[in-house]
């Protein structure tokens, strides 16, 4: 079940070669490949930057590490590919959890991982750049089960994925575990069959652990993680719509998310398994996971893929501060 570290070296090359990076300088700027920019102010902020921001606190794999001048992770990553496609510069912006006031201050012109449920009419939100939802993950077997056994689920507890496993297959199916990389050892161990997860997290927390299991089933319905811009800047709105179209089409947005999570999330080519709200009737009320927007109860919990969550770090952005 251990046998992903060629896999991911081979991964983290391709991705450096799809994305055409210039690497770090010694000031700690990102330097990506030469491009003529597709847009200029007053569509951005500064002329020949774009200032993406990011949840510095969002977790991983979206934020994986950080100091006090660069961060890591695969939004960090997007965010640079996006920059390069529309031929700018890029510089992060930690706006703490409150993108709109972010956009509506004029501190970035886009942020990232905004979830596909929400509704403002303040922020326009592009098309998922990554799928999400509860997924089911197994090793070896496409097998989704019509009922499970006792037992047979781990999830993390008190998590949305919890909930689901317990209205998908009942109380007795869930084996309940403190964190993800308990719910895989698990697994691996043979005391559960399936690990039931945020697609996102889980994956990434998979291959942290080198264990060998891919999704096979969602719980429930799909979400997805957007790119924000300001409802009333058009000109942004269709330069980023054209951006993720041609990553999401030539590779690089697959080359990023095999880097950090084993390979592309696609959660349509999986068996959905319905899941019923009648356990709570506070359903849909909160976002429950971290990755499953819209999803949980009030008694779900973040879900966390382990206390360490640095990550291989090939793309080294720019200084967090804010400009201008």
């Amino acid at each position: 079940m251990k046998h992903r570290a060629s896999v991911v070296c081979m991964l983290a090359c391709a991705l450096c070669l799809a994305l055409g990076l210039a690497g770090c300088s010694q000031s700690g700027s990102y330097e990506g490949k030469t491009l003529t920019p597709t847009v200029s102010a007053p569509t951005i902020g500064t002329n020949g930057t774009l200032r993406v921001g990011i949840d510095a606190d969002g977790g991983a794999p979206f934020i994986t590490s950080k100091s006090s001048a660069q961060y890591a992770g695969l939004d960090v990553d997007m965010a640079a590919a996006l920059a390069d496609q529309l031929g700018l510069k890029l510089e992060l912006v930690d706006v703490a959890g409150n993108a709109a006031k972010a956009l509506s201050d004029g501190d970035v012109d886009i942020v990232m991982g905004q979830s596909s449920s929400e509704k403002s009419t303040s922020m326009w939100m592009s098309d998922p750049y990554l799928e999400t939802g509860v997924a089911l993950f197994a090793s070896g077997s496409d097998s989704v089960p019509a009922q499970a056994a006792a037992g047979s689920i781990a999830a993390q507890s008190s998590s949305t994925s919890a909930w689901a496993v317990e209205n998908a297959f009942g109380d007795e199916a869930l084996n309940p575990s403190s964190d993800l990389v308990s719910a895989f050892s698990l697994v691996e161990t043979g005391k559960a069959t399936y690990v039931a997860a945020d697609a996102v997290i889980g994956s990434y927390a998979a291959l942290r652990q080198n264990v060998d299991v891919k999704p096979i089933a969602l719980l429930g319905s799909k979400g997805g993680y957007c790119i924000g811009a300001s409802s009333s800047n058009q000109n942004l709105q269709k330069a980023i719509s054209g951006a993720l179209t041609a990553i999401m089409g030539n590779g690089v947005a697959d080359a990023v998310c095999a880097k950090w999570l084993g390979s592309p999330v696609d959660l349509d080519s999986i068996t959905t398994i319905e899941v019923s709200a009648s356990k709570s009737s506070a359903a849909n009320s909160v976002s429950g996971e971290s990755g499953e927007a819209g999803s949980g109860t009030a008694s779900t919990t973040s879900e966390t893929a382990s206390t360490s969550t640095a990550g291989a770090n090939a793309i080294q952005p720019n200084s967090t501060s804010s400009s201008n």
